[in-house]
């Protein structure tokens, strides 16, 4: 007979195809510097065990592609050219379930994650001819979010649900690559509260296979950096500086998969 005081873990995984509306903006003074936009295709990967009401998982998804750049270089000369990215995020989290007749499927949950970004921007000219070399950077974070889901809709097999949560960067930096002669630069980001808001419509084919549907929105904002002195081969050779701008990304974006309870 089994022992009533232990509860079986119950596991699911899930895997889905993401396409992602890229849309990030830089400012200075409150004016726009550069743009880049575009969609991006990417895998989205999900583990989770269950034991009661508490869940624990992990999630990571990844997301590569060419985007349209739309800026200018530092003396103002209007460019347009392409970005490579890849992005890669991978988070755990813990939710505790408190579904009632009441409030159905609602849950909150909190976690931590760590977020890296390459972007490549590819050498260009100007209108005038000039040439402009371009630049790879490399944006690090780990961050903490903390959020809740709860059933908005549900029929005999499916479910629309509303799942929200807070975003919060820590020590977010920026690593600068390519800049001519002088060394690779490490800055040190501002960070600031973003935001994801989902949809997601769960369609149970069976009782281990449901399908998942889910139309999404994310904000990451992050402050300036402070101006740090360029160097050639660890001396600082005259009196230029490089800082990053502070920058908005909205992403929407759609994640269409399946998920299996075993």
């Amino acid at each position: 007979m089994a022992d009533d005081g232990q509860a079986a873990i119950r596991w699911n995984g899930q895997v889905d195809f993401s396409l992602m509306n890229f849309d990030y903006r830089e400012y200075e003074d409150g004016r726009l510097l550069d743009r880049e936009s575009g969609g991006i295709p990417g895998a989205v990967f999900d583990l989770a065990g269950a034991v009661g009401r508490w869940d624990v998982g992990g999630h990571f998804s990844w997301h590569a592609g060419e985007v349209l750049y739309d800026g200018q270089t530092t003396t103002g000369s209007p460019i347009r050219t392409h970005t490579q990215e890849n992005i890669l995020d991978t988070s755990v989290r813990i939710e505790r379930r408190f579904d009632s007749v009441v409030s159905p499927g609602l849950a909150l949950y909190g976690g931590f994650g760590y977020r890296y970004w390459g972007r490549e921007i590819r050498p260009t000219y100007t209108s005038s001819g000039q040439a402009v070399d371009g630049l790879f950077e490399m944006y690090r974070w780990k961050y903490f979010f903390f959020g809740g889901k709860t059933a908005v809709y549900r029929t005999g097999r499916s479910r629309w649900s509303l799942d929200a949560r807070l975003l919060r960067p820590y020590r977010p930096t920026l690593e600068v690559d390519q800049l001519g002669p002088y060394d690779t630069v490490m800055l040190d980001l501002g960070a600031r509260t973003g935001w994801r808001l989902a949809v997601p419509w769960e369609y149970r084919v069976s009782a281990r296979t449901h399908w998942v549907f889910e139309p999404y929105a994310e904000a990451w904002d992050i402050g300036r950096s402070s101006d740090k002195p360029l160097t050639q081969n660890g001396m600082q050779v005259d009196s230029k500086t490089i800082h990053e701008p502070r920058s908005t990304t909205r992403n929407l974006g759609l994640a269409v998969g399946l998920r299996r309870f075993f």
